[in-house]
């Protein structure tokens, strides 16, 4: 799968197959149309994907996806996950900032996997 440069979008229906089909490491925010603070990362995303080794980067609609956002327990918007090969590996905490994501990623990479929500 060549390397994405563009944020694709996910839903309830796809998302655990088009994750099980991306080899390596991706990430997945959840947003929402009305917040101010999920633009900003998917701003800062999209900035981050230019700048350094483009990762599959993925967007879900909260509003329209209660499926995932139930079963990940997400309370606060926006969240960013960081799957490997298809399978959870952990939230990643950072300001919406490039080289911050950059250095969540890599710090989360060096760490174990967690149990998904």
């Amino acid at each position: 799968m060549p390397a994405m440069t563009k944020i694709a979008r996910l839903d309830d229906l796809n998302f655990h197959h088009v994750l099980a089909e991306t080899p390596g490491a991706a990430l997945v925010f959840f947003t929402a149309p009305n917040c101010g603070a999920c633009r900003s990362l998917k701003h800062a995303l999209e900035k981050y994907m230019h700048e350094h080794t483009p990762l599959p980067v993925f967007e879900i609609d909260a509003v329209h996806n209660g499926g995932l956002v139930n079963a990940l327990e997400i309370f606060h918007l926006p969240a960013i996950f960081l799957y490997m090969n298809g399978y959870y590996h952990r939230e990643l905490k950072c300001e919406p900032l490039p080289a911050r994501i950059n250095h969540a990623i890599q710090a989360a990479l060096s760490l174990p996997a967690e149990d998904e929500p």
